[in-house]
């Protein structure tokens, strides 16, 4: 070759070559910026690696905290009714716009006699935006770390000061929430699934501390228990549970001796909350559901221990008799009109001798039933509007109003009829249920508009 065509060797190389150490740069960079240092080990074959089988002594307060609404449909048991009423009347208070999208319902803490907590609401890649209910100023958006978006995961708060969410970054978050007037907030733990799961499930929190919480992890399913406390401790995890567990937040009998989960669309796993050891497993049906956005929660009866959850075909009760639980199909919607229940059903124990209340869905068209205790229809309402009746469980006051938001409405019901009390209409489409505190309703959009609803004159 001659020193000519060496030349033009060399220079058509020297892009070439420059192009491939670039790539490498990026790959080296993303990997360094994405990775978790404990996932280079042995939690890559086994993600239950970490657990410890029990939990060091923590001071208390433990448990889930005071407030109008705690975590996900209100209680560990999942049962969407508050003591206090809601919102009587249409009225906006004020809106918040926030960064990114409102995937999740929101959670209300505690406050001083007569006055309103703090709202939490999992937007953008905060992942918590804190606000004055009374107004809805911003008190806090910010931590000390970055994550991604929290997607499905609605907040939990309790174990003294700590808010709990999931996050698209297969990650449990911990976050210790500041005092007044900080504007950002310490993490205090992330717990990473290191199998890649998204953690969309919802947490909870038991009397004892412990936050339960689970993984879609490679649609195997993730199900683990983590210590209360400021130091990052797994006490028990499951892996595989059988299946997907997307959006499905785990619930507490009423004496807390054990834990449910429905995965994969079909079943119904019994666990002992104390070790993660499996009591029984149920298929509840044949056809299952792997989609991404349906919220299929189990609800528990806090008096009887009843358990109600539904899937694709129906309603299903559950009585977790001894040695083999007793299952009811209380109502078969899909055999009835072509519609699947993706969001868990409302429980009112105090009014009507216990109103259920569940959605349905065929295409963009629900259906919401009342219910009884035996499964009779009591009403139906198949005429509110275009929209899904997915993640959007209903919500049950102090007075047995049934609030529920389909597509871009949100409706408050009469228990007795199911006629209208009031309705509002929103620029976007809703992908979450609404809350209840104090005569109000909080409520966010998909396009990250938080709504306050109340401040309505006393009945005549």
């Amino acid at each position: 070759m001659t020193a000519n065509g060496e030349a033009c060797l060399a220079l058509r190389s020297r892009p070439a070559a420059a192009l491939v150490l670039l790539v490498l740069a990026v790959v080296a960079w993303s990997g360094k910026a994405r990775a978790d240092d404990r996932c280079a080990g042995p939690l890559q074959d086994d993600v239950c690696a970490e657990a410890v089988g029990s939990c060091p002594a923590v001071a208390p307060p433990l448990g889930l905290a005071d407030g109008p609404w705690p975590v996900f449909q209100h209680d560990v048991q999942h049962t969407g009714h508050a003591a206090e009423v809601g919102a009587t009347c249409a009225n906006v208070l004020w809106t918040r716009k926030l960064g990114g999208k409102v995937l999740s319902a929101p959670a209300m803490g505690a406050a001083p006699a007569g006055q309103q907590g703090t709202l939490y609401v999992a937007a953008a890649k905060n992942p918590i935006v804190a606000l004055d209910p009374q107004d809805g100023h911003l008190l806090w958006d910010h931590t000390d770390e970055a994550g991604k978006l929290p997607d499905v995961s609605s907040p939990a708060l309790g174990n003294g000061d700590l808010v709990y969410v999931g996050t698209r970054d297969n990650d449990l978050w911990a976050i210790a929430i500041p005092a007044p007037p900080a504007a950002v907030a310490d993490v205090a733990w992330r717990q990473k699934i290191c199998t890649d799961g998204d953690v969309s499930t919802p947490p909870i929190i038991a009397a004892d501390g412990v936050v339960f919480m689970g993984s879609n992890s490679l649609a195997g399913g993730t199900l683990m228990a983590m210590c209360p406390g400021p130091v990052r401790t797994v006490k028990w995890c499951v892996n595989p549970l059988g299946g997907t567990l997307r959006n499905v937040s785990p619930a507490l009998s009423p004496d807390g001796n054990a834990l449910y989960v429905s995965y994969l669309g079909a079943f119904l796993l019994a666990l002992d909350p104390q070790s993660g050891a499996e009591r029984w497993r149920l298929q509840l049906q044949q056809r299952r559901n792997n989609l991404r956005y349906p919220n299929q929660t189990p609800v528990v009866d806090p008096g009887t221990g009843r358990i109600y959850v539904g899937f694709d075909t129906g309603l299903f009760a559950i009585d977790p008799t001894s040695p083999t639980p007793t299952v009811t199909m209380l109502l078969p919607t899909y055999a009835l009109a072509g519609k699947r229940v993706e969001s868990p059903p409302a429980l009112d124990v105090d009014h009507a001798g216990g109103r259920l209340y569940v959605g349905a869905t065929k295409g963009n068209r629900s259906t919401l039933y009342a219910l009884d205790r035996a499964g009779n229809v009591v009403w139906q309402r198949a005429d509110l509007g275009s929209g899904r009746l997915r993640n959007t469980p209903p919500v049950v006051d102090g007075d047995g109003r049934v609030f529920v938001a389909v597509g871009k409405t949100l409706y408050a019901l009469d228990p007795t009829d199911g006629h209208t009390v009031w309705q509002l209409a929103t620029r976007s489409r809703f992908a979450s249920s609404p809350i209840i505190s104090a005569g109000r309703v909080y409520v966010a959009t998909v396009d990250s508009t938080v709504y306050a609803i109340g401040g309505c004159p006393p009945p005549a």
